[in-house]
């Protein structure tokens, strides 16, 4: 799977796009249930009321049953944590830089780790969700911007009105889950062009390497997304459309 990437250079990997497509980046850990979690999460919102005021709490239904999820936001920067007694996430919905990103996850992650005695983590994940807006309603105009993984030739693009792709790949020692998926035209005649990088391990980790974990999973996503996008795609990045 590594010779996939090998038309991609230094300046390729180094170059940071002024307009990236970025919706949402989130990083997870998950780790064995800790009970204590809901009864003492004040202990963390004490820590991080100032940077993240707003709170609010959610709840899932899993086969274990219902999960309570502690929710921290910062609407001002973008930003949230997810708490539950088995996970945490950390989001940015405004993303300019991924050294800002690195550093509040691995500050946070540290902080719940520090609060709740946490000391390794059962999965791990860096997830990039992009949005490609394609300015114009025929669908074979995608292939301007992106280069999904399916044959057209088989089944033709101006014949298709929205498509959803899903693969799982092993990627060194991690895998990546690649999500493409070309929406209905909206109301304005534009279509969106959904890409989600999503790379992660049940490998068991220790918050000594969230740093090391954040490297690893960045490098790869950003190989995936720039293997799935054109140069006119680029141009736009660049605010050059």
């Amino acid at each position: 799977m590594t010779s996939l990437f090998g038309s991609l250079s230094f300046n390729d990997l180094n170059e940071v796009f002024p307009n990236p497509p970025i919706r949402e980046v989130a990083f997870e850990i998950r780790f064995a249930p800790r009970l204590r979690i809901n009864a003492d999460i004040w202990q963390l919102q004490d820590r991080l009321v100032e940077s993240y005021p707003n709170v609010s709490t959610e709840s899932i239904t899993q086969p274990t049953g219902l999960i309570n999820i502690n929710v921290f936001q910062s609407p001002d920067t973008g930003r949230l944590i997810k708490i539950s007694q088995q996970n945490c996430v950390v989001a940015f919905t405004r993303y300019a830089r991924f050294e800002d990103f690195k550093e509040e996850v691995t500050q946070r992650i540290g902080m719940l780790c520090e609060t709740f005695n946490i000391t390794s983590f059962t999965r791990v994940g860096l997830r990039y969700i992009n949005d490609i807006v394609i300015p114009s309603g025929d669908p074979v105009a995608v292939l301007r911007y992106v280069s999904p993984p399916v044959d057209f030739e088989r089944m033709p693009i101006d014949a298709i009105q929205h498509f959803v792709t899903e693969f799982q790949v092993r990627y060194k020692d991690h895998f990546v889950t690649l999500r493409g998926a070309l929406l209905a035209p909206r109301t304005d005649s534009q279509r969106v062009y959904v890409l989600d990088v999503d790379c992660h391990s049940m490998a068991i980790e220790t918050v000594e390497h969230v740093p090391e974990v954040l490297d690893k999973y960045h490098d790869a996503a950003q190989r995936f997304f720039l293997e799935h996008v054109t140069e006119d795609f680029k141009k736009v990045m660049r605010g050059n459309r």
